[in-house]
């Protein structure tokens, strides 16, 4: 019996040296700097989640002027960060073949920030109004806005990604995120600004979408099923408690304050964007062909997209089971 144990413990000892070996590199970029709202894949990384299932992590920071998808078109990552369900969409119509998994966000965060002084209540007093939208949005939920509450493009104005403009013209509309701008606004004046989140309105893709190549679904599943399944661990862990996932982003960027995560971590219980029904039927992470088929139908309302694109060709549910 002794011989046998001792025999199991070796056999064991080597297959964890050879898994240890036999980890595959993979790098996941996010989509901006290392954040509180990207918790979820720095606690799986910071708690070995990935390494659990196979693959040697490298989570690595974002930026001003990075854009995700060329470095995976490029080859240069394994996995990506999108913020929207048409961004990729918009690779698989340029002819490069590639997936959501998941989407950690179940409701969309960006908010519409305006002065109450301008007499506005809702959506629709915004005519007539300078608003600053960066110019991918403008044709992402700008046409939505411009369809739903007849805003104008006239009244589009450059989008520095600062709030000196908009806190000078109390007439000015600026685009945000609900975890972030209303924080700054309110630690430069005392005060939380009014907003509208585009989600209450009916704009409302999937968000922080986790994207692969489908030369990498279709060579190497099983890596895929576990960047899944540790993301949504991760994510899991976090939203019970953010402590490990705080530490994790800190030390990858340091300009993240415990005030500025503890606001950003009370935005996405309050608002439960990470959590929904899906979420607690089916998991962190969760995704369903009626959501992706409703904001496809938004989107080909404004004239985006084509009614006979393949819209299987940008997500797949196969990882999520």
């Amino acid at each position: 019996m002794l011989r046998t144990l001792l025999s199991t413990a070796a056999l064991s000892c080597v297959v964890n040296a050879a898994n240890a070996q036999d980890l595959a590199p993979m790098t996941f970029q996010m989509s901006w700097k290392a954040q509180a709202e990207q918790g979820g894949y720095w606690e799986a990384e910071a708690k070995g989640y990935y390494k659990a299932c196979g693959i040697d992590m490298t989570v690595r920071s974002g930026g001003p002027g990075i854009d995700t998808r060329q470095l995976l078109v490029g080859g240069a990552v394994d996995a990506i960060l999108v913020s929207q369900n048409d961004a990729v969409m918009r690779m698989s119509e340029a002819g490069f073949p590639a997936k959501a998994v998941m989407a950690a966000y179940q409701k969309f965060p960006t908010i519409l920030l305006y002065h109450e002084e301008a007499g506005i209540e809702e959506p629709g007093d915004m005519k007539g109004k300078p608003v600053m939208i960066s110019q991918p949005n403008r044709n992402t939920f700008w046409p939505f806005l411009t369809e739903t509450f007849g805003l104008s493009d006239d009244q589009l104005r450059t989008y520095s990604g600062q709030l000196a403009v908009w806190m000078q013209d109390t007439s000015a509309i600026q685009q945000g995120v609900v975890t972030n701008e209303p924080f700054r606004i309110k630690e430069q004046t005392g005060a939380e600004p009014s907003y509208f989140l585009l989600a209450d309105y009916g704009y409302n893709p999937y968000t922080s979408l986790v994207v692969v190549s489908q030369k990498m679904i279709d060579d190497k599943p099983q890596l895929v099923k576990c960047l899944v399944d540790a993301s949504r661990k991760g994510w899991d862990d976090f939203m019970q408690d953010p402590a490990v996932g705080f530490k994790a982003v800190q030390a990858a960027n340091a300009e993240n304050t415990d005030a500025l995560m503890a606001y950003s971590y009370g935005k996405m219980k309050d608002l439960d964007l990470v959590e929904n029904a899906d979420t607690k039927a089916a998991g962190f992470g969760a995704m369903t062909d009626a959501r992706w088929q409703s904001h496809f139908e938004t989107l080909v309302s404004q004239g985006l997209f084509k009614p006979d694109f393949d819209l299987k060709s940008a997500y797949t549910l196969q990882f999520l089971d």
